[in-house]
């Protein structure tokens, strides 16, 4: 199939799923002209109540076997940091429709590492959807309207699908250095909160999740603490949210699992180690608590066994190795991993060290 161009055209019509005439327009000539993204990076007022603004899954309810909520973790995959947005596990079957959840104005489609796209749609001037890891159908260009449960693509089969919603008047408050952050990731909801019942149990109930919180978090930062993000001293902000596996060796987050909130984790895009998703022993401090005062700290990492689906929560298995942490500053951190060393012996930073920064 011919790869859809990602490009900018003028805004001929708008339909969104109410009633919006002429103040639909006028809402898609204010994104048409200034990109969400940019436009909504400055605010920081979030409002009281998300409404519901999703109608359809993307996917039938019967092909889902199960969802991972907002945070998930994967380095090999490019998801160095807690994922802003949903997975729908649909067991790689290739070729399954994907229905727009609602209506609205296709303002990207973009290429993605395993060949396949993200569409991204506009609803209004606030609101606005992504599916990710899907082939669009014929016809479907930058510029083009599609209505509520319309089928816009098919499933690739080559990942799970995601689903992730930004609402411009949302801004999380969990990241230390906003300015490395998309607006995808800034202003990101979880796409289970904008449903109406029935629909968003039955959606909640196919969340794997070890939690009576089934929507998931991403901005696990404490000013001042290791807990969160962290990029390779010298990784200029620009360069920060790139998409690619050059960027991803440089990013190193201290998260907890998005299956199991209470196992902390240590997810390695590359550089200090191999990557991979680390567990921390029980042995090990909280990130949490650990600052400049704790000086340097000695962290017993475990690697996860393979997972039998995509969704399925992993089980630790024995010490892989230690991580010696400290943080020199508030906003600096130095890190290096020492394999297969045992849990007692004496071991200081060497030239290998590398330092880490918010």
């Amino acid at each position: 199939m011919n790869k859809p161009k990602v490009m900018v055209i003028p805004v001929r019509t708008w339909q969104t799923c109410g009633r919006r005439g002429l103040l639909g327009m006028f809402f898609a000539f204010l994104v048409s002209a200034c990109p969400l993204t940019e436009r909504a990076a400055e605010r920081t007022v979030s409002p009281a109540v998300i409404e519901p603004r999703l109608q359809i899954c993307p996917l039938d309810l019967a092909e889902i076997r199960s969802i991972t909520p907002l945070g998930n973790l994967n380095p090999r995959g490019g998801h160095v940091f807690p994922t802003d947005h949903i997975c729908l596990d649909y067991g790689h079957r290739a070729g399954l429709p994907v229905r727009a959840p609602a209506s609205g104005r296709v303002f990207a489609i973009r290429g993605q590492i395993r060949d396949d796209f993200k569409i991204e749609v506009q609803v209004d001037k606030r609101f606005s959807y992504y599916v990710g890891h899907v082939l669009p159908v014929k016809g479907l260009n930058v510029g083009s309207t599609v209505e509520s449960g319309e089928i816009i693509a098919h499933a690739s089969g080559r990942s799970m699908l995601d689903l992730g919603c930004v609402d411009s008047e949302v801004t999380l408050k969990g990241f230390v250095n906003p300015g490395r952050y998309p607006g995808l990731t800034l202003h990101c909801v979880s796409p289970l909160k904008l449903y109406d019942d029935p629909l968003r149990s039955q959606l909640y109930s196919k969340v794997v999740r070890d939690s009576t919180d089934k929507d998931g978090r991403i901005d696990y930062d404490i000013a001042g603490r290791l807990v969160g993000n962290w990029f390779l001293e010298g990784l200029s902000v620009a360069d920060s949210s790139r998409g690619s596996p050059q960027t991803w060796a440089k990013q190193l987050a201290f998260a907890y699992d998005v299956h199991q909130p209470n196992a902390r984790c240590v997810s390695i895009g590359g550089t200090v180690a191999p990557a991979g998703l680390y567990r921390l022993s029980p042995a090990s401090p909280d990130p949490a608590d650990i600052s400049v005062k704790s000086g340097l700290v000695r962290l017993v990492l475990t690697i996860s066994e393979p997972r039998e689906a995509d969704s399925r929560p992993r089980k630790p298995t024995s010490a892989v190795g230690i991580l010696l942490v400290q943080m020199l500053t508030p906003i600096r951190v130095k890190v290096e991993f020492f394999p297969s060393r045992n849990e007692e012996e004496k071991i200081g930073f060497t030239v290998s060290a590398s330092v880490y920064e918010r």
